[in-house]
């Protein structure tokens, strides 16, 4: 039976005689109150893991700083650097006063909070709630609760997490899969069922090979993917990782020298090993290589080149979207039954380079014409740092070359690695 959702709070208050009453009650309302004494430390918590939260309380007589003494000045002093970071995540939170009301000058810090939180109490409700009121009248510590939970719940961000929880259980800090494609999944599927306020969302890179990527190294982490599928740089090598997991050969190397190959477990009976072991499924297999062909070639994980939603290609680009979903499930669902890294590690074998797989492979190659190469369209692909066009390898003056390409002119192959490459390319458009 799938489980209620929780709601991440910031929360800040330096009364230490009510912090653990307070969480509590709060979870009785699904929500997480993540707890801080003072601004100083809640801002850099707040930034940080901004996606995460789905609102914020605060106390109006506080601590600014982690050494300083309570402020009634608090709210008027830290409310411009939160709008301040709303205005950098370019989204809001609702945001909230749970205070005793003590203070000398307390209506008039609330008036002045008040002003900025009203152009959107209709839809995030009253802005102050009281540490003394009853339970169950309008200002109470539990109405604040409540409608916490209700707005969150209808936030674009937590309805998708609400409609996805079974993708999101695996993503995040702790989880199987890293937090930055949690975030990444958040911003896509935020796009998609929010696209009149999300379309054209501007990512670093591809955000659809950086979540399989992110797949790949939480593969590596659990000994489901090879070392040898990364490069020197710890690029992930991707037509060779979705080669491995899919239950194939690939080739591992000592400098540019092909030293043999290796795979997952038992190889079948076809040259390139396939109908042996695998860890992906066929249906998984070619959600990652059509997802892979599908994105641009260059946007590893770690790169920052520009990448927006276009109209035009919305419908394609959520395809793959909701694909990378059931990739995650998949994915995490089979870590949680191989949760054995030595074991998985172990089911590495090396194919030795004089073996009679690759000799049959060398003795009998397949070598197309230059003219059933031209005018093919390939995308371009980067196999342990060669840029490459399916079997062919680009010339060195293409190698900066991406994208989709039309081959225009060969020419054979007389270099160290023409047994790897029997082309090079040296046209496209």
């Amino acid at each position: 039976m799938m489980t209620e959702v929780t709601y991440k709070v910031l929360w800040v208050d330096d009364d230490e005689t009510i912090v653990a009453s307070t969480l509590q009650d709060a979870e009785d309302y699904n929500l997480e109150l993540v707890h801080f004494t003072n601004w100083q430390d809640a801002e850099v918590a707040l930034r940080k893991h901004f996606q995460e939260y789905s609102a914020v309380i605060l106390d109006a007589n506080c601590k600014i700083h982690r050494d300083s003494i309570e402020e009634e000045e608090f709210i008027t002093a830290i409310l411009p650097s939160l709008l301040s970071i709303f205005s950098e995540k370019r989204q809001l939170l609702p945001w909230y006063l749970l205070s005793a009301g003590t203070m000398s000058n307390f209506e008039s810090i609330v008036k002045g909070a008040r002003y900025q939180h009203s152009s959107h109490e209709s839809e995030w409700g009253n802005m102050l709630y009281l540490k003394d009121a009853v339970d169950g009248s309008d200002n109470s510590s539990a109405r604040l609760f409540e409608n916490i939970q209700r707005v969150a719940k209808d936030m674009a961000t937590n309805i998708v997490l609400y409609r996805h929880r079974d993708v999101f259980a695996y993503l995040g800090e702790n989880h199987i899969i890293d937090y930055q494609a949690r975030v990444l999944m958040r911003r896509m599927l935020s796009a998609l069922y929010y696209p009149e306020k999300n379309i054209k969302y501007e990512y670093a890179g591809n955000p659809i090979r950086k979540v399989v990527e992110y797949v790949f190294r939480a593969a590596r982490k659990y000994g489901l993917l090879a070392e040898e599928c990364f490069d020197k740089k710890d690029h992930i090598v991707l037509l060779d990782a979705s080669r491995y997991m899919a239950g194939l050969n690939i080739n591992y190397y000592e400098g540019r020298e092909v030293k043999g190959q290796i795979r997952w477990g038992n190889p079948g009976s076809a040259k390139d090993g396939a109908g042996g072991d695998s860890i992906f499924p066929s249906d998984i297999a070619m959600i990652v290589k059509n997802a892979l062909n599908y994105s641009s070639a260059d946007s590893h994980t770690e790169e920052e080149t520009p990448y927006f939603i276009e109209e035009e290609n919305k419908e394609l680009f959520f395809s793959y979207v909701m694909q990378i979903c059931h990739l995650i499930k998949w994915f995490g669902n089979y870590v949680e039954k191989h949760s054995d890294i030595e074991k998985n590690k172990s089911m590495k074998k090396y194919i030795n380079s004089q073996s009679e797989t690759v000799k049959e492979k060398k003795s009998e190659p397949i070598k197309l014409s230059k003219g059933d190469i031209i005018g093919k369209t390939f995308l371009i692909q980067k196999n342990n740092g060669v840029s490459v066009c399916g079997s062919y390898k680009l010339s060195d003056e293409l190698q900066n070359r991406t994208g989709a390409v039309t081959i225009e002119d060969v020419i054979d192959n007389d270099g160290a690695d023409k047994d790897l490459y029997s082309y090079i390319i040296t046209e496209i458009k």
